[in-house]
């Protein structure tokens, strides 16, 4: 393959295909066996789940506990995770051993006086439709036609509630192949606006970190002007790179904004200290509401799990 940024997948086959996901204990033929079900019963396997929001157009699908649930752990397992570490160093989210904490750390940076852009983009699983999840697999992955098609449709669902038969089909969101299929069918999209950051904020410690549709942009001893600039440039880079897929981003005042160090930064549900990590203000509220309910409660088993659950989460956040 020319571009060596991608996963050297190469599966030609649903034989190729029930390889890549069987083991030990789960033989090519109940790899095979398990396809061909997923195949003829794909529609009966996953429902929406109770988690969706259908006022802002976010279905959440559930195929847990059922084969297409399996072996959608399978493709993401086997086939996805295993390139986690080809991806930058500033990818995110839904990535073996990078969570949350890991892209809020990331951009606390090496210099101080950092200021934070926060931007989110809109419906982004959304964005990504059935064709670009087919051209990952076969451009970039080298698979053939027909297993790209196999693959790219067990990853995507119609758009809109389940049994809308919408003719458009996009990324599941919650399935479990979704994190990274977004991230691949994008990578060209974020390397550039790394350049772009890189670019504009030279001289400045620029950090970038991307966790799923959460992105989140430090410098230091930069001004917020500047950032509003870059802000623009990078509506016009989502909106013109790939005429395919426009990736539009909320308004920072609505989802992200600009942020000094001295106005309290947090993103991801965390604060962004000098050079350290700290739980948000949500969880700190969350956390104080327990210890109060602890203090007149008289069954407190059930609260002081939580709080103690809490108090662990602090305690990571605050040694990374």
């Amino acid at each position: 393959m020319q571009n060596r940024r991608y996963p050297k997948i190469f599966i030609r086959s649903k034989s190729e295909f029930a390889k890549h996901i069987s083991h030990k204990n789960f033989t090519k033929e109940d790899a095979l066996k398990l396809i061909n079900d997923v195949k003829i019963n794909f529609e009966k396997y996953w429902k929406d789940s109770k988690r969706s929001d259908p006022k802002k157009e976010k279905y959440v699908r559930n195929a847990k506990g059922t084969p297409l649930g399996m072996l959608l752990k399978k493709i993401n397992s086997l086939i996805l995770a295993p390139h986690d570490k080809i991806l930058p160093n500033f990818i995110f989210g839904g990535l073996k051993d990078l969570n949350h904490a890991k892209a809020a750390k990331h951009l606390l940076g090496n210099k101080r006086k950092r200021t934070l852009l926060k931007l989110d983009i809109k419906h982004f699983f959304e964005q990504i439709g059935l064709g670009r999840v087919f051209i990952f697999f076969q451009n970039k992955c080298g698979c053939s036609k027909k297993a790209s098609k196999l693959l790219s449709s067990l990853c995507c669902v119609s758009l809109g509630p389940k049994g809308s038969n919408n003719p458009i089909k996009t990324i599941a969101r919650g399935f479990a192949t979704s994190s990274r299929l977004a991230v691949w069918c994008n990578l060209d999209i974020f390397i550039a606006l790394n350049k772009l950051i890189q670019k504009r904020l030279k001289g400045h410690d620029p950090r970038i970190a991307i966790y799923v549709d959460d992105i989140g942009i430090t410098a230091s001893r930069i001004n917020k002007e500047t950032m509003e600039k870059l802000y623009i440039e990078i509506k016009k880079l989502f909106y013109s790179f790939d005429k395919n897929q426009l990736l539009p981003l909320h308004d920072i005042k609505d989802k992200g904004g600009i942020i000094t160090h001295n106005e309290n930064m947090q993103i991801l549900g965390l604060q962004l200290n000098r050079n350290t990590l700290s739980i948000g203000s949500k969880t700190r509220s969350k956390k104080n509401k327990l210890m109060n309910k602890l203090k007149i409660s008289t069954d407190k088993k059930i609260l002081k799990n939580k709080y103690m659950s809490l108090i662990r989460y602090k305690n990571y956040i605050e040694s990374l």
